[in-house]
């Protein structure tokens, strides 16, 4: 009996302490199972993969809990019920474990499909910059935040009225005298409002992201800490996000993977000499071989521009460091990078803005498939399902070497490969972070980018 008594006590107190671990902030993949559905739809079960689901994860519908099924670590099954696609709009789509911040959004569309795109310009007025879209006043509708250094320099919000209508929030002065990329929105003080990384430099070699924290109601606040400018997520499980990015110490190029401590702040664990080709490159990251462990992807325009690149892959180890660098060459290189499953087998993807299809293998380890090259440089390369048609597509704006600007939409197949781009000019000056976003709730995905002279907002109309 005493033995018995010392085991149950032994038990108790086991479970306490793994009780008392926190969960991680989950992170979801592209694409959502349906990608999209059409009005009037019957209630339906929906599939969310990612990495990072404890017990008790809960998938949100704008916001509202789901009836939610933990299927593993990577997948979960949620019940939309009916009501919620009765009329056309755009469900945004995350993940909350128990006593953690919600993950990253991904919009799920209510609408008919169409075979094709056509667009329109938003009249609607909002000032120079970098563009970020994103929920900064917690009314599940996308806002946008802004950083401008012309002709004045601030950071200010714009939040979403609910039918594209903005209402302008005078923020902070902008920190730096110069622009930088990308332009960041997550929670880094774990108060569950989404904050700001606003990037740049003060015209020398200093540079990076100024954080400047949301109250909730789409004000913001400028701190003294920076994040790197690239991935946002939590790399060692703590429930808290982290940084991961690549820097410059002025002779080579490094990853660098800073942990958050929950307030803003972060502390650097690794510094890993990276191939110098990579020092273009924005980190991205995604579980590539199912350990649930986060790895690193870090795509490379390469020598010429355009023309072939690398993207080097290095897995994580659970804990803010990774292991060797591995490169994959892709006929078309970039700047940017997006991590999805293209091709519909379960299998994270990478996509570069180049554009190349990296497919991969589950196991981290990528071949080379679909590439189509564009005539220059391109910038971000988000993935939704712009069209309805339940397949991912991919837009990304590319630069002339006359200057001129071009919205590539590229509609997906369903299998990895891409149609021939759907082009439409752009203004001349525009910034390479491209946006989607359903701006005005009629359930076709938006587009919002910013500029040196204007920013923009090309509203998705109905296809003739």
């Amino acid at each position: 009996m005493k033995n018995a008594a010392v085991l149950s006590l032994f038990v108790v107190l086991a479970n306490a302490v793994l009780l008392a671990q926190p969960n991680p902030v989950p992170l979801i993949y592209q694409p959502l199972l349906p990608t999209s559905v059409t009005p009037g739809h019957a209630s339906f079960s929906l599939s969310v993969h990612g990495t990072g689901f404890r017990r008790g994860a809960v998938v949100k519908w704008n916001g509202k809990p789901l009836t939610t099924t933990v299927v593993s670590d990577h997948a979960l099954r949620a019940i939309v019920p009916a009501a919620a696609v009765a009329k056309p709009g755009t469900g945004s789509v995350t993940v909350v474990n128990a006593g953690t911040i919600a993950s990253n959004v991904i919009y799920l569309p209510v609408r008919g499909p169409s075979s094709t795109v056509t667009v329109a310009t938003d009249p609607v007025a909002i000032e120079s910059g970098e563009v970020v879209v994103a929920d900064f006043n917690n009314d599940n509708r996308p806002d946008l935040s802004v950083a401008s250094v012309y002709p004045n320099s601030y950071v200010d919000t714009y939040t979403n009225l609910g039918k594209g209508n903005f209402v302008r929030n005078a923020g902070p002065a902008f920190w730096g005298a110069v622009l930088g990329t990308p332009f960041i929105a997550a929670d880094f003080n774990n108060d569950g409002n989404l904050d700001a990384g606003a990037c740049g430099s003060d015209g020398g070699v200093n540079g990076g992201c100024l954080i400047y924290f949301g109250d909730g109601k789409g004000g913001l606040t400028a701190s003294t800490d920076f994040v790197g400018g690239g991935a946002v997520a939590d790399v060692n499980g703590d429930g808290i996000l982290d940084s991961v990015y690549v820097d410059f110490d002025g002779y080579f190029f490094y990853l660098a993977i800073n942990l958050g401590n929950g307030d803003g702040t972060f502390r650097n664990v690794t510094y890993t000499q990276l191939n110098i080709q990579h020092s273009d490159g924005i980190a991205v990251v995604g579980d590539f071989n199912g350990d649930g462990k986060l790895d690193v992807a870090i795509p490379s325009l390469g020598s010429s521009i355009p023309g072939p690149g690398t993207v080097a892959v290095l897995l994580g180890n659970g804990d803010g460091t990774v292991q060797n660098e591995v490169d994959y060459q892709v006929p078309w290189g970039g700047t940017y990078a997006s991590v999805a499953d293209v091709n519909g087998d379960g299998k994270l993807d990478i996509v570069t803005s180049g554009t190349s299809v990296l497919l991969g293998t589950g196991v981290g380890t990528f071949a080379a498939s679909w590439s189509f090259g564009l005539s220059s440089g391109a910038g971000s390369v988000p993935l939704a399902d712009i069209n309805g048609d339940g397949k991912l597509d991919m837009a990304t704006i590319s630069t002339d070497i006359s200057g001129n600007q071009t919205l590539n939409l590229f509609l997906g197949n369903g299998d990895g490969t891409f149609a021939s781009p759907i082009m439409f000019p752009v203004a001349h000056g525009s910034y390479g972070l491209l946006n989607i976003a359903d701006l005005n709730n009629d359930g076709r995905l938006d587009f919002a980018f910013g500029g040196f002279y204007s920013s923009t907002i090309l509203i998705q109309t109905p296809a003739k």
